[in-house]
């Protein structure tokens, strides 16, 4: 088994920032907005209501964007620690014209700046790799949800060993400049297996079969909260 390698919590200068955002993760961000608007649409019967989410590790908040750009009636707040990351965040904002339903916090996953129960769902892509000590993020994340409402949670899984990583790299970043080849090949060296992963959810009292692998690359929690 390839042990757990970390990488840098925060990534928060300008060129890292903006390189991130260059990247070409469109068909990613995409199929992670497809998922999520399928659990809002399970979660609304009242089409007229709005449904108020948190994204953690949001980045540039290019996955707030798509979701909002295609469901009128959600409102996110999009959660980052890294203040470059904010300010092009801010840029694409301003570009869709969603400041009014997608405000950008500058926040620490550990201590969402939300009331308990408060919360529709959480959302978040590629945030737990990037964390030494992903539990607190993952009780936080339980905190302030609702009753009834939903985790969607997608991250790397870490291969088995370096040399399936070389070659997910390959796959993945052939065309990519050398930095982000060796940014995904970090990100992968310091993701979590879909055991560890299964480890935290039964460590927070929800259901460990609720992640699963989904490409040879991710796994993704996802699941809702009982009603009370």
């Amino acid at each position: 088994m390839l042990p757990r390698q970390l990488e840098p919590e925060v990534m928060d200068t300008r060129e890292e920032a903006h390189e991130y955002n260059a990247m070409d993760n469109v068909a990613v961000n995409r199929l992670f907005a497809d998922e999520v608007l399928s659990l809002i649409e399970t979660a609304q019967p009242d089409s007229t209501a709005r449904l108020t989410l948190i994204d953690p590790g949001t980045g540039t908040a290019l996955i707030p964007i798509e979701i909002c750009s295609r469901n009128q009636q959600v409102q996110i707040i999009a959660a980052d620690l890294a203040t470059e990351m904010l300010k092009v965040a801010a840029e694409n904002l301003r570009s869709a014209e969603l400041t009014d339903r997608i405000s950008l916090e500058l926040a620490d996953a550990r201590q969402l700046p939300c009331a308990d129960q408060s919360m529709d769902g959480v959302i978040s892509n590629s945030l737990i790799h990037h964390l030494p000590e992903p539990l607190p993020i993952l009780q936080e994340m339980r905190r302030v949800i609702k009753p009834g409402g939903f985790l969607f949670l997608r991250d790397l899984a870490r291969p088995d060993s370096m040399a399936d990583l070389e070659s997910l790299v390959e796959r993945y970043a052939a065309d990519e400049t050398p930095h982000q080849r060796q940014l995904l090949h970090d990100s992968l060296h310091a993701a979590l297996t879909l055991d560890e992963v299964r480890d935290l959810l039964t460590a927070c009292g929800l259901p460990p079969e609720s992640a699963q692998l989904t490409s040879d690359r991710h796994w993704t929690i996802s699941l809702r909260l009982a009603h009370k």
